[in-house]
Formats: C-alpha cells, sequence, structure tokens
C-alpha cells in the first residue's frame, strides 16, 4: 500500500435526504485510521442544501479539531455572492483550508453562472482546487471553458463525469488540459474501471476520492489496490498526485 493516501472527495455531517452513518469528525478519522488514509479533503453536507454558514462553518471545526488530518474546503453558493466574497478569504486565512467545492446541481444552478466567476478568480489567484459535483455533458463542456480561461485553477471533475459515455467525454478534457483532474468517486462503473481510467485519462490525471461517508471508502481503496496497473501509477493515484497540487497552492495573504 502507498505510504501516503490522499482522499480528495469526502463531505461532512448528517444529509437531509437520509442517514449517513460514520458522518462525524471523529468517526471519519476511524474510517481513514483503518485503511491508512494519510488526510480527506472535507466539505460539509448542509453547504450542498441549505445551510451555507454553519456547515462551512462545520468543515472549519473539523479541521481546527484534526489539524493535518482534513484538509478543508470552502463550499461556495452563487445564490450569495456578497457573502460569499466576504467570506471566501477569511477562511482561506486558516491554512488548513485549502480548497474550494462546488454543487451547482444541489444548488440547483449552472456551472457558467455569472457569479461563480468570483470564486474561479480567487482559486485562479491561489492556485486553488476546485472540487465540482460533474455528472453531465454541460458541466463537462463547462470545465473546458473555465480550466482555459483561469489557468492558475485546478479543477477536479468529482464523479468522472458519472456515466460511462461522460467519462470518455470528461477524459478528452483531462488530457488536453494541465489543470484538470478526475477522481475515483464513481457511482456507475463497470469491471477494470480504475485500469480504463488510466488507459483514456493518464494516471497522473486520476485521484483517489471516495465520497466518505456518503459512501464507505473502503470499496474504492479496494478496487484502486486490485486493479492491474503499476505501482508507481497506484502510488500517483492514491496520493502523490493530489499532493503536488497542494503543494502548490499559494498562501492567502493575512
Amino acid at each position: 500500500m502507498s505510504n501516503m493516501i490522499i482522499d480528495c472527495h469526502c463531505h461532512l455531517g448528517r444529509y437531509f435526504n437520509f442517514n449517513v452513518p460514520g458522518h462525524s469528525p471523529a468517526d471519519m478519522i476511524k474510517s481513514m485510521d483503518n485503511i491508512s488514509v494519510s488526510r480527506a479533503c472535507i466539505s460539509a453536507h448542509m453547504t450542498l442544501t441549505s445551510d451555507i454558514e454553519p456547515g462551512n462553518e462545520e468543515m472549519l471545526g473539523a479541521v481546527s479539531l484534526f489539524p493535518g488530518r482534513f484538509v478543508g474546503f470552502f463550499t461556495f453558493n452563487p445564490h450569495y455572492p456578497e457573502l460569499m466574497g466576504s467570506l471566501m478569504p477569511e477562511y482561506f486565512k486558516n491554512k488548513g483550508v485549502r480548497g474550494i467545492k462546488i454543487h451547482q446541481g444541489t444548488h440547483m444552478t449552472s456551472l457558467m453562472n455569472p457569479d461563480y466567476r468570483a470564486c474561479y478568480s480567487f482559486a485562479d489567484k491561489y492556485r486553488l482546487p476546485v472540487l465540482i459535483h460533474t455528472w453531465d455533458g454541460e458541466t463537462i463542456e463547462g470545465i473546458r471553458e473555465l480550466s482555459s480561461e483561469y489557468t492558475g485553477a485546478v479543477f477536479i471533475m468529482g464523479h468522472f463525469g458519472a456515466a460511462p459515455a461522460n467519462m470518455k467525454k470528461a477524459a478528452d478534457v483531462i488530457k488536453t488540459r494541465n489543470n484538470v483532474f478526475g477522481d475515483t468517486a464513481l457511482s456507475m462503473m463497470m469491471e477494470r474501471n480504475i485500469e480504463w481510467l488510466v488507459e483514456i485519462a493518464g494516471a497522473d490525471k486520476v485521484l483517489y476520492g471516495t465520497d466518505m461517508p456518503f459512501i464507505d471508502p473502503r470499496a474504492c481503496l479496494g478496487r484502486i489496490l486490485g486493479a492491474h496497473i503499476s505501482v508507481p501509477d497506484r502510488e500517483r493515484i492514491l496520493g502523490m498526485n493530489f499532493n503536488e497540487i497542494l503543494e502548490n497552492v499559494k498562501d492567502h495573504e493575512n
């Protein structure tokens, strides 16, 4: 197993629609320790639906409670541009917060909403990873356009496009953009899916992500550990790729 495993796609806390076991920070640390995960990137479930301020505070609390284990992702909701514009710089003064989460689906908007522009510009300035819920062709094409405009930001296609047909479209963008990656939090997949993602996108552009605690992380780790890929490729996917992204983040001016 890799010496450094970083889960780039996790959540935190209760979810409004159904029960999510093991959702507390302590529960998630226990899950991480069980499978030797060094760090996990978190955004709160609350921020994806309604309570943007308490949810981002919940994220920050977990980052502070377990320093070095959680990487905070600030969730940006474009329906509150003035609030986001005032809160976002404050959160990134904490060096445990190193990324931005966008879920245009639950926020019922488009990735091209003009009120996202402040978020993209901020990520571009500080070379931040932006994790985007990627579930359709429109979002993939949006990332194609945005990644060429905001070249300092790193765009992560969460779920890699979701359906196999969209994964091929996602890979076409990922291969042609130095600042676009895809993660392994797959809800729909075929046999030998990790080998296939490496084949169509390249091992240096695939990131380990699980959707924990929404989904049990052990299954995803097993798919990578059991994949017929080289040891260097496995290590890149499990941690090295994302660690390089984190190392490139520019600290916010205090």
